[in-house]
């Protein structure tokens, strides 16, 4: 994060540092797993709460003047911010529950996606609450297009990482060696040898071995498996 304690964050610098598709930004926004804010500076506006009625929530105004902070977009005008590129918002959530609300609509400004900021607190509660149930659930699995390895970078195709992906795998449940069909179903080939799939890289054998006295099978170099299993 910075060095700096900050009451709130800017959006896009937490999805980079979550790592977040776009996919996975809208999901989480849309079903409110993740509240979004602007700040808001010095604005004439009403603030109050709601009180509960068989009919729903009603307002209730409690003051009337200048707003200088931080409040949340409401989910419909986040959904519409998300779809045009900006939305004009007039209405907002506070942290507490209650509401605040421009005293003159016509004024409100447009609010694109730069915009946007998260709450320390709803930071904080989402990477435990959801972050941190996906971390646990989910562990991310090593990739083999393009890695550090034995002091240099070695680079391969998505089909020649999905074939090396399946022998670290398996190597990892503790079947290491793999006949060279199902590793070519894994990676999705059409080749009907190891050496055609990977004929690019020359030095490819130095990370998959062949297996003594098993012909035609195949494991991952131990120490690359190790490696990436950091």
């Amino acid at each position: 994060m910075g060095r700096i304690k900050k009451d709130y964050h800017e959006l896009d610098e937490l999805i980079a540092r979550w790592n977040l598709s776009e996919s996975d930004l809208r999901y989480v926004v849309e079903n409110g797993k993740l509240p979004l804010s602007v700040r808001i500076y010095a604005q004439p506006m009403e603030l109050g709460s709601y009180e509960a009625e068989d009919w729903g929530q009603m307002p209730v105004p409690h003051h009337q003047g200048t707003f200088d902070g931080v409040a949340d977009l409401l989910r419909y005008d986040i959904y519409r911010l998300f779809l045009e590129g900006e939305v004009k918002a007039s209405e907002f959530s506070l942290p507490n529950g209650d509401y605040a609300s421009l005293l003159n609509p016509a004024e409100a400004r447009s609010i694109k996606r730069a915009n946007l900021v998260v709450r320390e607190d709803v930071r904080l509660e989402f990477e435990q609450a959801v972050l941190g149930t996906l971390s646990q659930a989910e562990p991310e699995k090593p990739d083999f297009r393009r890695f550090s390895y034995a002091g240099r970078i070695w680079n391969f195709t998505e089909m020649q990482a999905r074939g090396m992906l399946f022998l670290f795998e398996a190597a990892k449940s503790g079947d290491p060696e793999q006949h060279f069909r199902k590793i070519l179903d894994a990676a999705h080939s059409g080749s009907d040898k190891i050496a055609h799939l990977y004929s690019s890289r020359r030095d490819w054998t130095k990370v998959i071995l062949k297996a003594k006295g098993r012909l035609g099978w195949y494991f991952m170099e131990p120490s690359l498996v190790a490696a990436m299993s950091r």
